[in-house]
């Protein structure tokens, strides 16, 4: 009883898979490369002084001392105060300086060179984004309004 085995050349099977898979490879590591870009620190600082900055001051001091009312009389939940204070002064920030800071995230905020609007903020953070925070709005918004009111 002879068997015999004819084994196919090396060669005749097809290329498609493998090259399906090099080009699959390639494609993951480009995307692993791109997502892990940090964002591009700011490298100069185009601070705009506007002319008339104690009106800017007025009007943000007048929001500030509006939302803490509302704080007073229970109108508004911790979290939405919060989220109130990080617009206010984000906003104020944008009019004084003309740095769009009200798209930025904190790590973004960060490399400004605004160390006091990044302590803020990142105080902002943990109470504005969960659901029940422990933290003391009052001191945050009395705060807020100090950074304000000594702007230069």
């Amino acid at each position: 009883m002879s068997t015999s085995i004819d084994l196919q050349d090396m060669f005749s099977y097809s290329l498609l898979p493998i090259i399906i898979l090099i080009v699959i490879i390639i494609i993951l590591i480009l995307i692993l490369i791109l997502t892990r870009r940090k964002p591009k620190p700011v490298s100069k600082l185009n601070i705009v002084k506007p002319t008339n900055i104690n009106d800017i001051k007025n009007r943000y001091l007048q929001e500030i001392n509006n939302l803490l009312l509302l704080v007073n009389e229970n109108k508004i939940t911790n979290r939405s105060a919060y989220q109130k204070l990080s617009k206010l002064i984000r906003n104020f920030v944008y009019e004084v300086t003309g740095l769009k800071v009200q798209y930025y995230t904190l790590s973004e905020i960060k490399t400004l060179r605004i160390p006091i609007l990044s302590t803020l903020v990142e105080e902002y953070y943990h109470p504005e984004f969960a659901k029940e925070s422990t933290s003391d709005i009052t001191s945050s918004i009395t705060k807020t309004r100090e950074v304000v009111a000594k702007w230069k």
